[in-house]
């Protein structure tokens, strides 16, 4: 495999055999390495932290592969070597973000816009919840139960380590997705259904176990929360037509936001920097973009 590899006085190409360990890079630098930066959202590998395991641990195995640009931080240049900081971000500007329920004409379901950052999974959720912004909580939650359920959250299901992917996901920077709103859902008791644009559809977690719902919008990338008349977030799948309505006016508004450009396709999707205007294509570029320049607001490049 081949890393682009930067850090204090290093900025090359390094080839590596393919089951090559986080040793074998370390040692192809020559340089005395503290921490390993990779991927967007940026994940962090503190090797002092982690031990002599990880360091034996195989690149792929981490989600290094070949392409990969890896920053390095060493142990004596914490200060002078760090990635570059995210640029401020404008407003996001949505259309059509809102839809008649049941056509009484009084009854609006809308889209409540949370925070555009790597926590934005968990914005939606807390507010649809708790309409406060309980991100630290929610991560803690989903942590200790990684933590107490080894089997049930094994290193298979998750992609890595269960103790390591409990302290990532502590991280505000780390995404959430399917297996963290499985797990708020049911320690909290609520299902929760997941409007996804590009596919026009409701993905509905725990809708067996619980009567009552909140609705999450996902467009490819970023979570927002929906609201019915900007205050109602807790539905009833038993409280009928209400329920049914609601949830024909969810899909209908992520229709009429797909068709506006609001949804990406995260293989397909050509996609622009707002930043520096760079297009890409797929979400390994944007990453590639986003890890090399600390840029993290992106849109669908018409």
């Amino acid at each position: 495999m081949k890393l682009k590899v930067t850090g204090p006085g290093i900025n090359q190409i390094v080839t590596l055999k393919q089951d090559a360990t986080v040793s074998d890079l370390i040692e192809q630098t020559g340089l005395d390495v503290k921490t390993l930066r990779f991927g967007y959202p940026p994940q962090k590998i503190d090797l002092q932290q982690e031990g002599a395991t990880l360091r034996q641990t195989q690149l792929d195995d981490l989600g290094i592969n070949s392409g990969e640009k890896v920053i390095l931080e060493t142990c004596d240049n914490n200060e002078n070597f760090r990635m570059s900081p995210p640029q401020p971000k404008p407003k996001r500007v949505l259309k059509n973000t809102e839809m008649s329920i049941g056509g009484n004409g009084k009854d609006v379901l809308s889209v409540h816009p949370v925070p555009d950052d790597n926590s934005c999974l968990f914005h939606a959720i807390a507010y649809g919840i708790f309409k406060q912004d309980n991100v630290r909580a929610l991560r803690e939650m989903v942590s200790k139960e990684i933590l107490d359920n080894p089997v049930k959250f094994s290193d298979a299901i998750l992609d890595k380590p269960n103790q390591e992917y409990a302290r990532w996901i502590l991280k505000m920077e780390s995404w959430g997705g399917a297996i963290e709103i499985g797990i708020i859902s049911d320690a909290l008791a609520v299902a929760i259904y997941v409007v996804d644009i590009d596919a026009v559809k409701i993905e509905k977690f725990n809708e067996d176990k619980f009567d009552n719902y909140i609705l999450i919008l996902f467009n490819g990338i970023h979570y927002d929360s929906l609201a019915m008349n900007e205050l109602k977030t807790v539905f009833d799948k038993k409280n009928q037509p209400e329920s049914d309505d609601v949830l024909t006016a969810a899909l209908q508004l992520a229709s009429n936001l797909k068709q506006t450009g609001y949804s990406f396709n995260t293989h397909k999707a050509q996609i622009k920097c707002n930043t520096c205007q760079m297009a890409f294509v797929g979400e390994r570029e944007v990453a590639r973009h986003a890890e090399s320049t600390g840029h993290v607001d992106f849109g669908q490049n018409k």
